[in-house]
C-alpha cells in the first residue's frame, strides 16, 4: 500500500537532477538553457506577429504599422537577450571543463569540448601568444593607434614560460580543460596577461604548463 508513496518520494528526488548528467535542476547551466528554450519560443511568436503586421500595413491597414514598430522593438530585445542567454550557457560548460567535468553527457558541455579539441582552437590561441610575445620583444616608440592590451615589459619578462606554453599547446594531446584554461588567459580582460603583476602571470603559466603536460587524453 506504501509502494505509490516511495515511488512519488523517488521521483521527486530524481526531478532534481538530470539523468545521466549528475547537475541540479537549479544549476546555473540548465537555468541558462530554460531562459535559451523560453525566450526562443517568445522570440518566434513575436516575429509571427511581426511578420503578419507588416503584410497587414502593406494592405494599408492603419492599425498595422505602430503594431510592427512595437513588435521589431521587442524582437531587437528578446533578440540581444537570446544571445546573453546563449553566452551564459557556454560560460557554464566552460567552468564545468574546467572543473575536469567535461564527461557530463549534456549538449552545451559537449559542444565546448568539441571546439575546444579542434585543431583551430588550438592554433587560434597559439597565435595569439605569439603575437604577445612578438610585440613584446619588438617595442616601438612610437605612439600607436592600436596599443595592444598586454603590458610589454610584462610579457617580455616571461617570453620564456610563453614560449613553453606554445610549444604543449600544438600538441594534439592537449586536454580540453588545459586547452580552456588557455583560452580564457588569452580571452578575459581580467587574465593575468594583461596586468602588470609578472608574479600572478607567472604563476598562472606554470599552472597552464602543468595542465598542458598532462596528456589527459587518450
Amino acid at each position: 500500500m506504501h509502494r505509490p508513496s516511495s515511488i512519488r518520494a523517488r521521483q521527486r528526488q530524481n526531478s532534481a537532477v538530470v539523468p545521466g548528467a549528475g547537475l541540479p535542476s537549479d544549476h546555473p547551466l540548465l537555468r541558462a538553457r530554460t531562459a535559451i528554450e523560453y525566450t526562443g519560443r517568445q522570440l518566434l511568436h513575436v516575429a509571427a506577429v511581426l511578420a503578419g503586421s507588416v503584410i497587414a500595413w502593406l494592405q494599408a491597414d492603419r492599425w498595422a504599422a505602430p503594431l510592427a514598430s512595437s513588435s521589431a522593438a521587442v524582437l531587437l530585445v528578446l533578440t540581444g537577450l537570446l544571445f546573453a542567454h546563449v553566452q551564459r550557457e557556454r560560460d557554464c560548460a566552460l567552468a564545468l571543463i574546467l572543473e575536469g567535468r567535461e564527461g557530463l553527457a549534456i549538449a552545451p558541455v559537449q559542444r565546448q569540448l568539441k571546439r575546444l579539441l579542434a585543431r583551430r582552437t588550438r592554433l587560434r590561441i597559439v597565435d595569439e601568444l605569439e603575437d604577445a610575445v612578438r610585440h613584446a620583444s619588438r617595442p616601438t616608440r612610437s605612439v600607436s593607434l592600436n596599443p595592444p592590451r598586454f603590458e610589454p615589459t610584462v610579457v617580455g619578462a616571461l617570453a620564456d614560460e610563453l614560449r613553453a606554453v606554445i610549444r604543449l599547446l600544438e600538441d594534439a594531446r592537449c586536454s580540453a580543460r588545459a586547452v580552456a584554461s588557455a583560452e580564457r588567459l588569452v580571452e578575459q580582460e581580467a587574465s593575468p596577461l594583461y596586468g602588470r603583476d609578472l608574479d600572478a602571470l607567472r604563476d598562472e603559466l606554470h599552472h597552464l604548463g602543468r595542465l598542458l603536460s598532462a596528456r589527459e587524453r587518450p
